[in-house]
């Protein structure tokens, strides 16, 4: 036996000493591979992602289409276009403030109070320093209100690009972010970084359809491990949960049932021409040439109108003012006149 034919008995054996199958002879076809292919029901999930890591839900629903022969939105750069500027305003004088104040913490009672807490639960959300939500500023322009949803509605093609599905995180003990946009015909992804669980439910405002009641788990400390050198790595993640498709126009409530301060909003829409009003004026510099109807909603504050008909000209500038009552607290508060 010659040195060549000893070290070919020797690889062979130490292939199957390691549990490998040994090399055809030479001139044979090698066995067929076994076969590897995912099932028909994650066949179309991308690289890397399978049903046990939680994240095909990610995968968009293959039953819905986005095509042109429907009517939806497409993206279009050629569009004709002019632009619109707005303000919100009070429907009525306010008091001026010299500054608006810090906005109160939250007390974990009354209104607020955890049903059947967990040991430890009340002290972390207590640690956390939640505050209450304010929908209006004071600043040199003086006070005006915010958190207005402005929407576009019915336009087909325009310059911009459609919104991405939505994704909120419960994370410091509330939802972030607190409001976002959907096209319709779509899910929303929901995940956590608490440390204790979520019960979330989410309904159509417009329908009274409840689209998710489901339990978001809490974040488990135990699986962050330190790198070296510093870092984290995550052993474990949640699963994401999501919600049913939606298919109507307009805003939805998400809320925790087991935390009543956590409340955020999502508004799906027909075209990616709408905002939130979180300064004095806003403005759509790419509005489509056209008359169109404007929606506006707001989370809490009363609107004096809820719809507008404006007229859009090509590369000319569209005004618009949007008035809303003001709170309570904002109202001025009538003097008392001494008695006789």
């Amino acid at each position: 036996m010659t040195w060549t034919q000893r070290a070919r008995r020797w690889a062979a054996l130490a292939l199957l000493a390691a549990g490998c199958d040994a090399p055809p002879p030479p001139g044979q076809a090698p066995p067929p591979e076994p076969n590897t292919a995912p099932p028909a029901a994650v066949a179309d999930l991308p690289d890397g992602l399978t049903p046990e890591s939680g994240m095909h839900i990610l995968v968009k629903n293959p039953h819905i289409r986005r095509t042109a022969d429907e009517g939806l939105y497409q993206t279009d750069p050629t569009v004709p276009s002019g632009r619109l500027v707005g303000a919100c305003k009070w429907a009525s004088p306010v008091v001026r403030r010299g500054g608006v104040p810090r906005p109160p913490l939250l007390k974990l009672e009354g209104p607020y109070a955890i049903p059947s807490p967990k040991p430890g639960e009340v002290e972390y959300y207590n640690n956390i320093g939640l505050r209450k939500r304010w929908y209006y500023v004071n600043n040199y322009q003086g006070t005006y209100p915010t958190g207005a949803v402005i929407a576009v509605r019915g336009i087909k093609r325009g310059r911009r690009p459609m919104f991405d599905r939505p994704t909120f995180l419960v994370r410091y003990g509330v939802f972030q972010p607190h409001m976002q946009f959907s096209p319709i015909n779509e899910r929303v992804m929901f995940g956590t970084y608490d440390s204790f669980p979520t019960h979330v439910r989410m309904e159509i405002l417009g329908s009274g359809r409840v689209v998710l009641d489901a339990l978001v788990a809490a974040f488990n400390r135990e699986t962050i491990k330190p790198l070296r050198g510093g870092g984290r790595h995550f052993t474990a993640r949640p699963k994401m949960l999501q919600c049913k498709v939606v298919t109507e126009i307009g805003p939805c409530e998400i809320r925790g049932t087991r935390h009543p301060w956590k409340r955020a909003y999502v508004v799906f829409v027909d075209n990616p021409y709408a905002l939130v009003s979180n300064r004095r004026t806003f403005t759509f510099p790419d509005l489509p040439v056209g008359t169109w109807d404007v929606d506006v909603w707001h989370p809490q504050l009363r609107l004096v109108q809820t719809t507008y008909s404006i007229t859009i000209r090509k590369n000319e500038t569209t005004e618009l003012a949007i008035r809303l009552h003001p709170p309570e607290d904002l109202k001025p508060k009538p003097r008392k006149r001494p008695p006789k």
